[in-house]
């Protein structure tokens, strides 16, 4: 292999080994014994934990077609068309979490251990969406067009609320989806309508 396959190789099964024993009960030597390399070869490759950690999320976030959540609605937000920021948000979302449940195990052990994977997750994905969705609402606030009694990171909390419990039950608890099996696309659109609905001007 050239180094990047190589490098690559470690990457794939540090998160496979990560989604199913968490951190703790992941090794570099058992990433390594995995892999088929040294545990040498595993830090030549990745000098730190934290290195490791970091191309991880690069990782994911090329895999993802490297589009940014807040890059994607951008000419949406600009337009001020609520319907289309929030069912474009839930369903990229959906669709993103949908196809890669492996990482969605990989943040729920990190958070469950209070792994710093998960501090830097927050800090690179999360947090960017609530301070863009957070202003993107306070300003249509101002306009009318949303009610200006609602604080701004609760309509963020309830929409996020709503999507992350919706993509755990379809990859963690519910997969045959007994208790609700729509498309993402319908999803999106109804999550999106209830949230509007609920924070929208009172009628006169």
């Amino acid at each position: 292999m050239t180094g990047d396959e190589r490098r690559s190789q470690i990457l794939h099964v540090a998160i496979k080994l990560f989604s199913q024993y968490g951190f703790r009960g992941t090794t570099t030597k058992e990433i390594a014994r995995a892999a088929g390399v040294s545990e040498a070869m595993v830090f030549r490759h990745f000098a730190t934990k934290e290195e490791l950690y970091h191309a991880i999320l690069d990782h994911k976030a090329c895999e993802g077609g490297g589009s940014n959540p807040c890059d994607e609605i951008a000419g949406l937000i600009a337009s001020k068309d609520d319907y289309q920021v929030f069912y474009n948000l839930m369903l990229n979302a959906l669709n993103h979490h949908e196809a890669d449940p492996e990482f969605m195990r990989v943040l729920f052990h990190s958070a469950l251990e209070g792994h710093e994977l998960s501090e830097i997750f927050i800090e690179r994905n999360i947090v960017p969406v609530y301070e863009l969705m957070s202003a993107y609402i306070a300003e249509r606030q101002k306009d009318g067009a949303i009610r200006a009694d609602v604080n701004p990171r609760v309509v963020v909390r309830a929409f996020v609320g709503m999507m992350i419990h919706h993509a755990l039950n379809n990859s963690l608890w519910d997969r045959k989806r007994r208790l609700l099996d729509i498309s993402n696309e319908e999803a999106a659109r109804a999550f999106a309508d209830i949230l509007l609905r609920g924070v929208g001007p009172a009628a006169e």
